[in-house]
């Protein structure tokens, strides 16, 4: 599954993209930490991480890590575009919408 969104430590949520941002927008490109290296460093260790550089929380589940804190070969890579406010509040509501729904399609299948 492609990451679609990712949530970043500075506040910012970030939308992928392919081609070319629009203009003005902030970009993140982050490498993904193998599930080996999530474990080592554990919720503390990420945590100071953060303190140092942009790390993001993808919609796929991986931890990105900015690109520069990281050598990215071998990794999956996330690329996205910071979202407007206007923008961030509109997808807020279609995930709080999408897990609305599947939790009472959850409720029926039980």
């Amino acid at each position: 599954m492609e990451t679609e969104l990712a949530f970043a430590s500075d506040g910012t949520i970030y939308v992928h993209f392919e081609d070319e941002p629009p203009a003005g927008r902030r970009v993140f490109t982050g490498y993904a930490l193998t599930a080996d290296e999530r474990r080592r460093y554990g919720v503390g260790g990420l945590l100071r991480w953060a303190c140092l550089q942009v790390i993001a929380l993808g919609s796929d589940g991986c931890v990105y890590v900015e690109d520069r804190a990281m050598e990215g070969e071998g990794r999956m890579e996330f690329r996205g575009y910071a979202l407007t406010d206007e923008e961030a509040q509109r997808a807020f509501r279609e995930l709080h919408r999408a897990a609305f729904n599947l939790t009472v399609a959850a409720r029926r299948a039980e």
